[in-house]
């Protein structure tokens, strides 16, 4: 015996079969829909917004429901990446997520080259993040702001103003 229903002839017809028990309809997911449930907060740019938990601790909607956030633990500062449910309409931790100390996040900014290399291999393209200058670090008298330390990073505006005068000037 099988374990679906069997089908039944109507009387009145001999060609009409009808289900005794109809399965119920289930909704499909699309995977458009899957995503933009999982994306959180419209985010065409990239632009994250630095904000602050009942704690005091500064964090970053990644998506809907995860955070990185910046943490203190026994007096180490630890970078938390984490799930988050809600409960009581309050935002809580889950158990999903990893609580990285300085030292483990400085080699996963490390790493980062490398892995993206890696999926640029497997035909994965990520949009590069397009780092803002530090101007407020940047002195009127002339001092190197922190930018000018980092590997590639762009010439500072101050030159950038001086060499467009420069370019008026000769027309």
């Amino acid at each position: 015996m099988t374990s679906r229903p069997r089908k039944r002839v109507s009387a009145a017809s001999d060609n009409i079969v009808v289900d005794d028990e109809a399965p119920p309809n289930k909704k499909s997911r699309t995977n458009a829909s899957r995503f933009s449930n999982s994306t959180g907060p419209h985010n065409p740019h990239g632009i994250y917004t630095r904000k602050e938990d009942s704690n005091g601790d500064s964090y970053w909607e990644i998506s809907k429901m995860r955070r990185i956030t910046i943490s203190s633990f026994r007096g180490k500062t630890m970078v938390n990446i984490r799930e988050y449910y809600e409960k009581d309409g309050e935002e809580l931790p889950g158990k999903k997520g990893i609580s990285l100390p300085i030292d483990q996040f400085s080699a996963l900014l490390t790493l980062l080259p490398d892995i993206e290399t890696a999926l640029q291999e497997k035909g994965v393209s990520i949009p590069r993040p397009d780092y803002v200058e530090l101007s407020t670090n940047t002195g009127n008298n002339g001092e190197k702001g922190l930018t000018d330390d980092l590997p590639g990073a762009r010439p500072s505006r101050m030159n950038i103003e001086a060499t467009s005068d420069e370019d008026e000037s000769e027309e």
